[in-house]
């Protein structure tokens, strides 16, 4: 029987959840590439993904169906799934990094460009503050994904910042405090490289962007579309905050 490769998808959950959407429709889809796909740090495109087939006879049907069936995307699916989890969890007591996700979770987070303890950090404020809400975290970790995925290649650069390399809570730029020491936190956290005491949209992040007129994921899309230019982004925010205190 020839297969033919219907899509490439990055971690083995997007293509368990297309086989599965597939399969119920009355195709008959198999997984190739898992094995080759698998690098040090989570599942990697560089060996052309994980590729999900169907028999050539189902090729053109199958591409139908996609298009004209779409769903919401799976991956946020699995992530909504392990944030519920990793919540119960932490709930029940198993409140430590250590405790809060199963290996299979784990293994999600990684291919997603989430460490267990950012995770956690979210879970900890959600369950103590109230705060950030599932969306936000939903959106910031989007951004950190494509960013993973897009231009890190789904490789962890193994680098960790310590925490005396970032600027002062009370360093300031244009008469802004936290603002330079909270960009170096976006770009740490766009890259995977905060140490595990740093966490990108704690307590103090939060209200400081609220009186900015931003949102944890808009500064963290602000700072990835500036690159190094920190005085475009030093522009930006002030812009926004003027706007906010009209």
């Amino acid at each position: 029987m020839e297969l033919v490769t219907l899509s490439r998808v990055f971690a083995l959950v997007e293509a368990d959840l297309l086989v599965t959407r597939l399969e119920l429709a009355g195709f008959t889809p198999f997984i190739h590439g898992v094995d080759a796909a698998l690098s040090s740090g989570g599942y990697s495109m560089g060996a052309g993904g994980i590729q999900v087939k169907v028999p050539a006879d189902q090729v053109e049907s199958a591409r139908q169906f996609l298009a004209e069936a779409p769903e919401t995307d799976p991956w946020s699916e699995q992530f909504r799934a392990v944030y519920d989890r990793a919540l119960s969890a932490f709930r029940s007591g198993r409140s430590s990094v250590a405790t809060l996700c199963d290996p299979a979770d784990t293994a999600f987070l990684l291919s997603s460009g989430c460490s267990v303890q950012e995770l956690y950090d979210f879970v900890e404020d959600a369950v103590d503050y109230g705060e950030p809400e599932f969306e936000t975290v939903l959106e910031v970790q989007q951004i950190r994904r494509d960013y993973f995925l897009g231009v890190l290649h789904g490789q962890w650069t193994g680098q960790v910042v310590p925490m005396s390399a970032l600027p002062l809570k009370t360093d300031a730029v244009d008469g802004i405090a936290w603002l330079p020491r909270l960009i170096v936190k976006a770009r740490l956290k766009l890259r995977g490289e905060m140490p595990s005491d740093l966490m990108y949209g704690c307590g103090g992040d939060r209200p400081f962007l609220r009186r900015m007129g931003l949102t944890l994921s808009g500064f963290l899309e602000l700072v990835r579309d500036c690159g190094d230019d920190d005085a475009a982004i030093v522009e930006a925010v002030k812009r926004s905050r003027d706007g906010t205190t009209r």
